[in-house]
């Protein structure tokens, strides 16, 4: 529940940097890392773990229509909103596996 919080805030920051604007609020911002995470976690565990990329993709790309839909931004834009927020995401993958693994 607090990764999808934290995750909504950052989505949510990202695109109201990009906007020029508000943050386009929570309800909206759930409902995107939802729409990104539910893929990418199914494809995770089907997949092979060195094929982690795959879920990551698809995930992102869920993540852009999600955001195209809810916070009425072209394919373009949303698709750059989603792949800042997947790039920060796997960086605090990175992050927290090498704090919790020393």
């Amino acid at each position: 529940m607090l990764g999808i919080i934290i995750g909504a805030a950052i989505l949510g920051i990202i695109i109201a940097a990009m906007e020029g604007g508000e943050f386009p609020g929570w309800g909206k911002m759930v409902l995107c890392v939802l729409a990104a995470g539910i893929p990418q976690l199914i494809l995770n565990v089907a997949l092979p773990p060195e094929l982690w990329f795959v879920g990551t993709l698809v995930g992102a790309a869920c993540a852009m229509f999600a955001i195209m839909a809810t916070c009425g931004m072209g394919p373009k834009r949303a698709g750059i909103a989603a792949g800042i927020y997947f790039g920060i995401s796997i960086l605090i993958g990175l992050i927290v596996n090498v704090v919790f693994s020393a």
